[in-house]
């Protein structure tokens, strides 16, 4: 009689926050066109049937990935103190830092993601750039906080301040997709705020 093997094993559990986290590099690195049903699959070593079964469908999990994203630590955030000059360095610093972190290769899911999609993605898009907006209308928050204070002058139109500040971040997350170096993207900072026309002092 033929035997059983003994203790066959059984297929490691699915971890779906690791999976997540699969989800989230597949979908910084390549964009959310760039990556297929195909590749997350193999990427998360499980069946499409599985992966619908834990998220539902793509979108949903891309949006799920997108809010794990979000709760980075290193993200960049706007500090509580020191000069208004400095606190947009400071932000725009941990932006080249986030940007160029190896463990999250190719730029950031908000300030680089979904520029360009089909039709059908729209919506997606949308929410993705009312990100960026949210984002810029903080930092002009931020900005004409630094106006009622006195620290910038009553003028300053901290609207486009904060537009600058972002188009800067958008940059330094599109370059660093395109391999420029965590040096060479502070540079461009110390570059960008040197310009700063006439408001924030070198």
């Amino acid at each position: 009689m033929k035997q059983k093997p003994l203790n066959p094993g059984r297929p490691r559990a699915f971890n779906r926050d690791e999976a997540l986290h699969i989800a989230m590099k597949l979908f910084c690195k390549h964009g959310y066109e760039g990556v297929s049903i195909a590749d997350l699959t193999a990427a998360m070593n499980i069946s499409p049937p599985s992966l619908y079964a834990a998220f539902g469908d793509k979108e949903t999990l891309f949006r799920e990935a997108l809010a794990l994203y979000q709760q980075r630590p290193d993200l960049p955030q706007l500090a509580a103190s020191g000069s208004i000059r400095e606190q947009m360095k400071a932000l725009l610093y941990d932006t080249v830092r986030a940007a160029t972190d190896p463990n999250f290769p190719a730029g950031c899911m908000v300030s680089a993601g979904m520029l360009a999609c089909r039709p059908e993605h729209e919506e997606l898009a949308d929410s993705i750039a009312g990100l960026r907006t949210a984002r810029c209308d903080m930092i002009a928050c931020h900005l004409q906080d630094a106006v009622a204070s006195g620290e910038l002058p009553a003028d300053a139109d901290t609207k486009a301040m904060g537009r600058y500040v972002m188009a800067v971040a958008q940059g330094v997350a599109i370059q660093a997709h395109d391999g420029a170096s965590a040096e060479e993207l502070f540079a461009l900072v110390d570059v960008a705020l040197r310009n700063w026309p006439g408001v924030l002092p070198v």
